[in-house]
């Protein structure tokens, strides 16, 4: 089951919908956690000092520093790839959901680039299942698209997670991933939240909030109530 979802017109792309969880989704947030501006530096894991990492709501902002001159590095075929673990001059890089302490589970959340001029015809968002679970006999795919960005954006992402559903949700709802995945290890107090910069030639600073949430209480439907 999904979380439910507000639907609206783009009016800055005007040609797509943007999806964005209901407003009574933030009714659950009990407490928060934020870090400002932590570099992730090429190759890096940087684990996020958290408890509870099975239900939460994160909305994370990412600036882009390039190490080196592009004028020799071209990623001119850039997708979501094979996951998160194929290195490039520009990507992956983003959130590791649904993690153990030794990352032997793990779902990343990720944004790759052609190049660092971000625009929409270069940016993809995506999701890497094949680390989700020690499971043998479940699916585990990596899948994701192009999301427009404009050069007046920051990269951002949102996502939900709640224990084996993530919900991620990219500049402002223009491209979503709804994900089920089935850890082992990964689970109840063992669940951790990652960062991650898998891109060879960019640093990454990232401004993350991170909320907890608490179970939403679903009322019985009142059947013995005349309509």
């Amino acid at each position: 089951m999904t979380i439910p979802r507000t639907v609206l017109f783009d009016k800055k792309t005007r040609s797509s919908l943007v999806l964005w969880p209901i407003e009574e989704i933030e009714s659950l947030r009990i407490s928060s956690d934020e870090y400002e501006g932590v570099l992730i530096t090429p190759g890096s894991v940087v684990p996020l000092n958290i408890t509870q990492a099975t239900q939460l709501d994160i909305f994370a902002e990412f600036e882009i520093e390039s190490l080196t001159s592009e004028a020799n590095i071209s990623n001119d075929n850039i997708d979501c790839g094979k996951g998160a673990f194929e290195r490039s001059a520009f990507g992956p890089f983003g959130i590791i959901a649904i993690a153990d302490d030794t990352l032997s589970e793990q779902t990343p959340v990720y944004f790759s680039l052609s190049n660092t001029s971000i625009d929409c015809s270069t940016t993809f968002f995506c999701v890497d299942e094949t680390r989700s679970s020690k499971a043998s006999e479940v699916k585990k795919p990596v899948y994701g698209s192009k999301v427009p960005v404009f050069s007046d954006e920051k990269l951002s992402m949102r996502v939900l997670v709640d224990h084996s559903i993530i919900e991620s949700f990219a500049q402002g709802g223009r491209r979503v991933i709804s994900s089920r995945v089935y850890p082992t290890e990964a689970i109840y107090g063992a669940a951790r939240l990652f960062l991650f910069n898998n891109a060879t030639n960019i640093n990454i600073k990232v401004s993350i909030k991170i909320w907890h949430l608490n179970s939403a209480f679903i009322a019985p439907f009142p059947f013995d109530q005349n309509q």
